[in-house]
């Protein structure tokens, strides 16, 4: 059974609690990679250690914004749901994982965070709500950047 979310009856600190439950998975999906890769490829266990984290980082600037903007407002059920936004596709991470393939599947990650943001704006209520999804937006998009800019220093 899937949960049908009505975005439009979110409010900031749901959309808020949510972007830091989503960012929480994030760093949790890639130390779980970093741990299965284990000492097989240590260029590799550093990459996916290195997006937790951002990911990390990320919550932890949500989590401020949200404290600027709500205060101490009670948690919401939204930090209560597993989202899988970000979640990876392990079947696509072999044993032998490369760092080529490690990159392919953090960018499809960050990919699917970006156009959840970018498929919530459409339903927000006000322009507040969307300025979050905006802002939770261009976060991701920000993500795949630094991804495409690591990428390019190495060679092959």
């Amino acid at each position: 059974m899937t949960i049908e979310l009505d975005f439009s009856k979110l409010s900031g600190t749901d959309v808020l609690d949510m972007a830091i439950a989503i960012e929480d998975e994030a760093q949790m999906y890639y130390e779980q990679l970093a741990g299965w890769v284990g000492d097989e490829n240590p260029e590799v266990v550093d990459f996916f250690s290195r997006m937790a984290v951002r990911e990390r980082r990320h919550h932890d600037q949500v989590v401020v914004l949200r404290k600027r903007l709500y205060g101490d407002a009670p948690t919401s059920n939204a930090a209560k749901v597993s989202w899988s936004v970000e979640e990876p596709d392990v079947y696509k991470v072999p044993e032998d994982v490369t760092l080529q393939q490690a990159f392919e599947v953090a960018m499809e990650s960050e990919t699917r965070a970006y156009d959840f943001y970018d498929g919530a704006i459409g339903y927000a209520a006000d322009d507040q709500i969307a300025e979050l999804f905006e802002g939770l937006r261009q976060a991701e998009a920000d993500h795949q950047r630094m991804l495409r800019e690591e990428m390019a220093k190495y060679p092959g």
